[in-house]
């Protein structure tokens, strides 16, 4: 019986740890399929109409090109994506979306746009 749970325990550590990081190990980031960025995309702009309808910044979508959800605690969502500023400028930045739902603006969004200050701002 001893022998048979450890080759049980053996055999669960060897599948965890064989799974890549990036493609499914448990609380890894999981890159999103072309069908899964549509409705990641409505997370994004729903970020973004709250934050323009406050201080700011004030950001269009114009292509996600990439993008990934990781399970933390709350949701980490990571976008690579081409925003258009309010002066019509188009740049890429990597967003970051960290939703922990249970607190008072519990949204967490991170723009980090090259050659420009990582800008950090909370919304409920």
């Amino acid at each position: 019986m001893f022998v048979a749970k450890m080759l049980f325990v053996l055999a669960a550590v060897v599948l965890v740890s064989g799974t890549p990081q990036g493609f499914g190990g448990f609380g890894a980031p999981r890159i999103l399929t072309e069908s899964e960025l549509e409705s990641s995309r409505k997370v994004l702009q729903n970020s973004l109409t709250k934050l323009a309808a406050g201080e700011g910044p004030n950001y269009t979508i114009s292509k996600i090109l990439s993008a990934s959800v990781q399970v933390v605690a709350g949701s980490l969502d990571k976008y690579s994506v081409e925003l258009i500023d309010s002066a019509g400028e188009k740049k890429v930045c990597d967003v970051s979306i960290w939703t922990r739902s249970w607190l008072p603006n519990g949204t967490e969004v991170t723009f980090d746009c090259p050659n420009e200050q990582k800008v950090i701002k909370n919304h409920s």
